[in-house]
């Protein structure tokens, strides 16, 4: 999503890039299945895993799709296959590609800056909170980490009495940001919810 504001990862110097395409019109399900996606420069294309699916022109001038590569392990050597390709999954990448169609590049690009506003409005109002600080200083885009006067689990439990879920303490995989709350916003969050996490925070702190 972020890369409907941000520059790619190609035009950042990355020869590899991976992501994760659950959000787009794929339900949460309890963690799967999910799909991911990822892209390559082309040096490096007859080293990745799984297949390559190719744009194509056939006899009578017809737009058709054809694959295009795929490592003979998949076929021939099964124990040296570096990909499994899984039914559900490719229902998951229809449901992804019928979401984006719909979207279309400007609905893409406009909801990616909803994305950001949102979640940068959201950041400079808690700073404001006295107490709470930015974790990081680098670029963010819908979710970003703060830094909280007490511990982020009381804080997020106490907020779920009222009914409001503040975010996700961070210590529990990371033992050394024990003070740090992981926030989020996206467009399916009202401006009615985000002013009802800031008094929240207000109140509880």
């Amino acid at each position: 999503m972020a890369l409907g504001i941000f520059k790619s990862p190609g035009e950042m110097g990355a020869d590899i890039a991976v992501a994760e395409g659950q959000s787009f019109g794929n339900p949460m399900s309890f963690g799967g299945p999910g799909l991911g996606f990822f892209a390559i420069k082309k040096d490096y294309v007859r080293a990745m895993p799984g297949r390559l699916v190719g744009e194509t022109v056939d006899t009578q001038g017809d737009r058709g799709f054809v694959l295009t590569l795929a490592t003979r392990e998949q076929h021939i050597r099964r124990e040296r296959a570096t990909s499994n390709i899984c039914t559900n999954v490719a229902l998951c990448a229809l449901a992804a590609t019928v979401t984006l169609a719909l979207w279309g590049r400007a609905g893409f690009q406009r909801l990616a800056q909803m994305n950001y506003d949102r979640a940068s409005d959201l950041k400079e109002r808690l700073k404001k909170i006295p107490g709470i600080r930015s974790r990081f200083s680098g670029t963010t885009f819908n979710e970003f980490v703060v830094r909280t006067p007490s511990a982020p689990a009381a804080l997020v439990d106490s907020l779920l009495k009222e009914k409001i879920i503040a975010g996700v303490p961070l210590n529990r995989w990371y033992p050394e940001l024990e003070d740090s709350l992981l926030i989020t916003v996206t467009e399916m969050n009202t401006e009615e919810q985000v002013e009802k996490l800031v008094q929240g925070l207000k109140k509880a702190l």
